[in-house]
């Protein structure tokens, strides 16, 4: 991997991703995505029986938000500097983003019309493609 702090891409496309998973978690919040959890994992065990359908509290729902949160935006100065552990973040959070992403973009065909994130899961998936193309680029992917 490339571990010089060279200017470039980065840096600044880790910081994107991360500030917009932040919005994404406050429309989630809004939007009372822990409350849809019931229907969502209700219509994959429908078709998957060993998929459990379940329930969230808001309170756990935002915890596990704002620690993603505090680690992503905590992260991202050692990102910047190209610390090799940050750097396997950064594919670890660029895959979970894209994935995140085109999962509520799917959820709005599966359910024909708005899911909640559904509004800033564009920015997830195209900051998360381009994050992990960045990585690759600089050797961030081991390519």
């Amino acid at each position: 991997m490339n571990t010089s702090p060279a200017t470039g891409r980065l840096g600044p496309l880790y910081l994107a991703l991360s500030l917009a998973q932040a919005a994404h978690s406050i429309e989630e919040m809004s939007a009372r995505l822990y409350d849809f959890f019931w229907t969502a994992t209700g219509l994959f065990h429908q078709y998957v029986p060993a998929i459990p359908q379940f329930r969230m509290s808001a309170d756990t729902f935002a915890v596990i938000n704002m620690t993603l949160i505090a680690i992503l935006l905590g992260s991202s100065p050692f990102v910047f500097a190209r610390r090799p552990w940050a750097l396997y973040l950064a594919v670890l959070a660029g895959i979970i983003e894209t994935l995140n992403g085109a999962g509520h973009l799917a959820g709005v065909v599966v359910f024909g019309g708005y899911v909640p994130g559904a509004l800033t899961a564009p920015f997830l998936l195209v900051l998360g493609i381009l994050l992990l193309a960045e990585l690759r680029r600089v050797g961030g992917l081991g390519g």
